[in-house]
């Protein structure tokens, strides 16, 4: 099992894809350690002293062959404390899948970048995976973020604490310092959730490393949508919704205009939101993001003197139902 995503593979099937690129071939997250399934191999195991037929020796010699995986890579050993309740107050070390080959008894645990234990290079970085440094060394994929460029000074020299907690993100799933009870005491630590869905999210403290992400986590006012974001804005309503993006385009306005508007008119009392918490500065995630802009676009829309929208808008008669019209679909419909 690669970790943190926790996808799993034949060895000898995951040692030719990890010569090519050190993501999980699922997800392409990148992984930071491998792991022994040992439930799955348990399985595995009793399903063919049933059916010995299904792989010969020639297949088993095969596998092995292909097999890369050394025992260097698997999970290390854990060292747990044990409370006088739980019978010893000693530290105790746990076996780990380098101690023995049938143990099922380790316990996962999480590493972040920040923990003194963190092994930047457990697995192999070929070249054209990683970013080069100003060295000439190749720097691992988990290390490099994708969607920011400068971090506070603090969030690089903080170290996390010995069993100290973690989140992880809930858009790159990697794991990161849980410092959200310090940040309210430290305004100067970074943002690691959203404020209205409380989801973690690692892009304002170090950078999501996940590919093609927006931005998972910013200020409302900061917040990077996508230029398909006025797509069906307006109650998925897309006849609706291309009215409001020819008028934008007419004036040369784009989503960002608008939602700079909306939100001085939110200031000013003129725009309201279902959640009063959320303001320009509110930290939010994308998806919390998107339900806003959306109320904000519906205001917008609506607030658009008629003399500016053409005659084939203007003509069509109002709905009795209004928003909550399920029928918007046709040009003779208005909302």
């Amino acid at each position: 099992s690669l970790q943190p995503c926790m996808h799993t593979f034949c060895a000898a099937c995951y040692s030719g894809w990890m010569e090519r690129s050190s993501l999980c071939p699922t997800c392409r997250c990148p992984v930071e350690r491998i792991c022994k399934n040992h439930i799955l191999n348990n399985l595995v195991e009793a399903y063919l002293i049933q059916h010995p037929k299904c792989r010969n020796e020639d297949d088993v010699r095969s596998m092995d062959a292909r097999n890369k995986i050394t025992q260097d890579m698997l999970q290390p050993k854990v060292r747990r404390s044990f409370s006088d309740e739980e019978g010893s107050s000693e530290d105790l070390l746990e076996l780990s899948d380098v101690d023995s080959e049938s143990s099922d008894i380790s316990q996962p645990y999480i590493v972040c970048r920040q923990c003194p234990g963190y092994r930047r290079h457990s697995v192999p970085t070929l070249p054209g995976t990683g970013q080069e440094t100003e060295a000439g060394g190749v720097q691992a994929l988990g290390d490099a973020p994708s969607t920011s460029a400068n971090f506070p000074a603090a969030v690089q020299e903080y170290v996390c604490p010995a069993q100290g907690s973690h989140v992880i993100c809930t858009c790159c799933f990697q794991p990161m310092p849980d410092r959200r009870a310090e940040r309210e005491q430290n305004p100067h630590v970074a943002p690691q959730q959203c404020t209205v869905c409380l989801q973690p999210f690692c892009h304002l403290y170090w950078g999501c490393t996940r590919m093609a992400c927006f931005g998972c986590l910013a200020p409302f006012c900061e917040i990077n949508l996508g230029d398909k974001c006025l797509d069906g804005v307006l109650n998925n309503n897309h006849y609706e919704s291309d009215i409001l993006k020819d008028y934008l385009a007419s004036r040369g306005l784009t989503w960002k205009n608008m939602l700079n508007e909306s939100l001085l008119a939110l200031q000013r009392g003129v725009f309201i939101l279902s959640d009063y918490r959320i303001t320009g500065n509110t930290v939010l995630c994308y998806c919390c993001s998107l339900r806003s802009f959306r109320e904000l676009a519906y205001q917008y829309r609506q607030n658009i003197p008629v003399a500016e929208l053409p005659v084939t808008v203007t003509s069509r008669p109002d709905c009795y139902w209004g928003r909550n019209c399920r029928t918007q679909v046709k040009a003779h419909h208005a909302m």
